[in-house]
């Protein structure tokens, strides 16, 4: 049935019909609007009763992304990641408390049992019994800090484990390049010391340029004390190891080469890895004060104060790359796997990827693999 009212003819819809035409006019008109519906932004493909026109019609899709099994796994792993964590957390803590309560046994042992031998001569036997007991005191802290640090290291190799598990890709293949000596061309590392450290291990692959001359390949400032941690070479002579401003040596040459140094605040006990062999140790390395945090870390540069004072003299010449810093001394079997590409540890104190690092005066970036 038409009615005429001035006009054309119409036909007569129901009154519902007609409404919901009119929402989905202006729904389409609408071009402000954005939705995101995935690969066809354009269509939405709604689910219609039986007796609709099947061509509108679409099953449901399939939802992405990962399974509940992979989910499952990437959840399990997080939580033993942060279990990890607060255990290695909990034994630091008691690493700290024992190595101040041997220092404490050590100097009172030593001055102590002195004093009391000279004042009093006639408790002889006392002071051999108190003697005997303090030694007895110092071998058992010794014994349970050497347990301490021999299960936090296999903790600490557990935890980057499943670390790397999680992040399969190595943001490592790159190196720096720094092709002549100035006083502006540096890397700062995002990232700094957030605890006192009183172990530590720092490897990198190296390439010093050609020629003598002093090189600043890392530096590490805190206020008060510029020469805080540095790592100095000398074209083909040998390198230097600062800390506390406190140096040790060990050699090097104008190659590539893996090179790790170690050093712990328990006597200043400190070794040199070239290549994954040992090429040199010592011990009184600014024994028993450990690394302050807070501190700016620069590669290139030496700096005379704390994130400056840079000098042309002291710039570094050549190539690094694969930085990373542990608050822990490496064995020599997981040193000598990783110059020897067997595995690949990310420190916990600083690693190597393109995110952390800020590049200044025009320094050069290039693709770099030393395992492949």
């Amino acid at each position: 049935m038409y009615e005429q009212k001035c006009g054309p003819l119409l036909p007569l819809f129901p009154l519902h019909s007609l409404i919901f035409y009119y929402f989905l006019s202006c729904a389409a008109a609408v071009g402000t609007i954005e939705y995101d519906y995935g690969i066809s932004p354009k269509f939405v493909c709604t689910p219609v009763p039986p007796e609709a026109d099947p061509s509108c019609y679409s099953p449901p899709s399939v939802p992405h992304g990962p399974s509940n099994e992979a989910k499952a796994t990437i959840l399990h792993l997080r939580e033993s990641l942060v279990r990890q964590k607060e255990t290695i957390l909990d034994q630091r803590e008691t690493i700290r408390e024992l190595t101040a309560k041997l220092t404490l046994c050590e100097g009172f042992g030593g001055h102590h049992s002195i004093g009391h031998h000279e004042s009093h001569h006639g408790y002889q036997d006392n002071h051999d019994t108190h003697h005997e007991q303090t030694g007895k005191t110092l071998q058992t802290l010794k014994e349970r800090l050497e347990n301490l640090q021999v299960s936090e290291a296999k903790l600490i190799s557990d935890f980057f484990n499943v670390h790397f598990d999680l992040n399969s890709k190595l943001p490592s293949a790159f190196l720096l390049e720094f092709p002549m000596r100035t006083n502006y061309m540096y890397a700062r590392m995002k990232r700094s010391v957030v605890n006192e450290i009183f172990a530590l291990t720092i490897c990198l692959w190296l390439k010093p340029g050609e020629g003598s001359g002093l090189g600043t390949p890392i530096s590490y400032a805190v206020p008060g004390q510029a020469n805080e941690l540095v790592l100095m070479e000398w074209g083909s002579n040998p390198m230097e190891l600062l800390i506390n401003d406190k140096v040790k040596t060990f050699l090097t040459d104008g190659k590539w080469h893996h090179v790790c140094v170690t050093w712990s605040t328990r006597d200043g006990v400190w070794e040199a890895y070239q290549d994954g062999v040992k090429k040199g140790s010592g011990q009184n390395l600014s024994a028993w004060n450990p690394i302050k945090p807070g501190g700016i870390f620069m590669l290139g540069q030496e700096q005379d104060t704390m994130g400056g004072r840079f000098d042309i003299t002291q710039s570094f010449l050549g190539e690094l790359s694969d930085l990373q810093f542990w608050s822990r001394v490496l064995t020599a079997n997981e040193i000598h796997t990783q110059a020897t590409c067997g595995s690949h540890l990310v420190g916990d104190v600083l690693s190597w990827s393109e995110e952390q690092l800020e590049l200044h005066g025009g320094l050069t970036e290039l693709p770099f693999e030393p395992c492949h």
